[in-house]
């Protein structure tokens, strides 16, 4: 192949990867950022992909309206697992706890206080806890035995974000929110 060629393949795929055609949303995501907004409970995006992914891939698919915050890989220097992207994370997201708030009610977010949902064992589940954070990961696909490796790694494993819902309420978990939100059983 040559140069010019190459250049045709990269900006093919390049763009492919910039539109909807690679992307599609799972049906609880909304609501699911809909509920935790109904509970004061700020959300974001932690992510090693580049900046475009916050500034054109999450708008086009209609989520970054649901998210308070953007934290990329690129901006933070550093990428999952590794401890100063999850400190990046906790930075981007202090302003957003003080929403209807008076400022001196403020208190700083501590590690513990947030949970990271995720989907890679080493990147999301050792690198969030290592951290500080509570996480969990999602088993989109129903891998059985990647599922129950990370569980013997001592994940809690979900297939949704429903699941993850509903556990939030059995374990009655307290997390760094507006209105530091303690989760209870309906």
């Amino acid at each position: 192949m040559d140069e010019p060629e190459e250049e045709r393949v990269f900006q093919r795929v390049y763009s492919t990867f910039g539109s909807h055609a690679a992307y599609g949303v799972f049906d609880d995501a909304k609501p699911f950022l809909k509920w935790c907004m109904r509970h004061g409970i700020a959300c974001g995006v932690l992510s090693n992909a580049d900046e475009r992914y916050g500034d054109s891939i999450l708008p086009m698919l209609g989520l970054s309206d649901h998210m308070q915050f953007f934290t990329f890989s690129k901006n933070a220097g550093v990428e999952k697992p590794g401890k100063e992207i999850f400190d990046a994370a906790i930075q981007d997201a202090q302003p957003w706890l003080c929403l209807g708030n008076k400022r001196s009610d403020i208190k700083q977010l501590m590690p513990e206080e947030v949970l990271h949902i995720g989907n890679d064992y080493q990147k999301d589940y050792v690198g969030a806890t290592s951290a500080g954070f509570h996480a969990v990961l999602l088993d989109r696909y129903d891998e059985k035995e990647v599922a129950k490796g990370w569980r013997e790694g001592g994940a809690p494993v979900f297939k949704d974000l429903i699941d993850v819902v509903e556990w939030l309420g059995r374990e009655q978990y307290e997390l760094g929110s507006r209105e530091s939100v303690r989760f209870e059983p309906s």
